[in-house]
């Protein structure tokens, strides 16, 4: 098992880039071209060896389960299973040491494809089954303007568990020299789920309506937008079908970037805990996933994992260069 980072680049036809590393399987940074100089508009480390001791999830594969479960429990048939806890009495994406903070094998590299993968023994943090969680990144172009990563999970188990990752990289669209503040963001979800003050869901999936989570029509963030909430696409689950979660516009009104998944919702946070080598609202983290504590509320659009049916996962973050 490698012990050390290693950095790997993908590039696509317009020579935009994108550097991910097998810690945490996460991105780095991802370098446009606009007005033809460049850009970075994911929010990484300057130095690759402080990925080590992050906090943030920062470009990760966040999971087995992303996002949160309340009281670190679910039931699978009627059995309990008690998970690790790391945000007081919850679990926060997949517990201490998950799939953020170990190193992935790596399956093959090419010019625009990156495939790593993992296997969690099974009882790792919890979760039941024997689990080899695979990733792959694929870098292409639709056009001389736009540029789409593709993320494409495959997940497998010798037991009926719980999975269901999400990629939780930081966007900056105005360049990670610069403030993100100024951003403007639509979300295609006329719900949402409300939270406690734990951040875990109360149950209800309410309309967004007459609500300050409407971003149905497009609006600018600012610093009173302080989201770290869950936005439900769909109501009943459709994992076939890939569909559009959100758009999110430069300041400068230069480049564009559509999020789409086949996950029923998407998890908005904009980035106001960062801190350390950052500055709070530094970046906006865009997470298509299962509604968070979906286990818990048979009611949410959910699907186990089982041995008869893998579960996979497709999320496109789509760039386009508004200027060109």
């Amino acid at each position: 098992m490698t012990t050390s980072i290693v950095q790997y680049t993908l590039s696509n036809e317009t020579n935009d880039t994108i550097s991910i590393i097998n810690y945490g399987a996460r991105l780095t940074s991802w370098v446009t071209h606009i007005d033809n100089k460049k850009r970075n508009i994911i929010l990484g480390y300057s130095n690759i060896n402080d990925y080590l001791n992050d906090t943030f999830y920062l470009g990760a594969v966040a999971g087995p389960y992303a996002n949160r479960l309340n009281n670190a429990q679910v039931h699978i048939d009627n059995k309990a299973y008690a998970l690790n806890k790391n945000e007081g009495v919850n679990q926060l994406h997949g517990g201490h040491k998950a799939l953020s903070d170990l190193f992935w094998h790596l399956d093959y590299h090419q010019k625009n494809v990156l495939s790593l993968s993992i296997t969690l023994p099974d009882g790792y943090n919890g979760y039941p089954g024997k689990t080899t969680f695979n990733v792959l990144y694929s870098f292409t172009t639709n056009s001389k303007n736009q540029s789409n990563l593709d993320i494409k999970f495959t997940i497998t188990s010798n037991k009926k568990t719980i999975t269901g990752p999400t990629s939780h990289p930081y966007f900056n669209l105005n360049g990670i020299t610069n403030s993100a503040q100024g951003h403007v963001l639509t979300l295609a979800a006329a719900h949402y789920t409300p939270v406690d003050t734990h951040a875990i869901p109360t149950g209800l999936i309410a309309p967004v309506a007459n609500t300050p989570f409407d971003y149905t029509n497009a609006r600018v963030l600012n610093k009173t937008d302080k989201l770290d909430h869950n936005f439900v696409t769909e109501q009943t689950l459709n994992l076939q079908t890939i569909k559009q979660h959100a758009t999110l516009t430069s300041a400068d009104e230069k480049v564009m970037l559509s999020v789409l998944s086949n996950y029923p919702a998407i998890q908005v946070y904009t980035g106001q805990h960062l801190k350390g080598a950052f500055n709070a609202y530094d970046g906006i983290c865009l997470e298509p996933q299962f509604c968070p504590d979906s286990p818990n509320n048979p009611h949410f659009p959910f699907s186990y994992l089982t041995p008869q049916m893998p579960l996979q996962t497709h999320i496109s973050y789509c760039l386009t260069n508004l200027k060109s």
